[in-house]
């Protein structure tokens, strides 16, 4: 039995959203498996601890359950300048770029 693949990627992405505001994400990715991420930008979110709500719910997830997991949050959580949607895509955007 050999040793299995370890794939692993640290990534950044900003990007501005509809209305001019930048999101910004720093993920690592071990395997597709998300071991850290940072969200930050210029947008507003309230309540404002509910970043670190958001982080922790993908630390140890699958890329593929970001758009699930973080549309959980809505109806609990309020963008001003950026939306669940955008962060979904900042999220897969940052990933699919160390893919090409």
């Amino acid at each position: 039995m050999g040793i299995p693949e370890v794939v692993f990627m640290k990534v950044c992405t900003s990007t501005k959203r509809v209305g001019g505001k930048t999101v910004k994400v720093d993920i690592e990715v071990v395997n597709d498996t998300i071991v850290k991420v940072v969200i930050s930008g210029d947008f507003f979110l309230y309540p404002e601890e509910a970043i670190h709500d958001i982080e922790s719910s993908l630390t140890g997830r699958k890329v593929s359950e970001v758009a699930s997991i973080l549309d959980g949050f809505r109806g609990s959580v309020e963008f001003l300048g950026a939306s669940i949607d955008d962060l979904v895509s900042a999220v897969i955007d940052a990933y699919t770029s160390c893919q090409e």
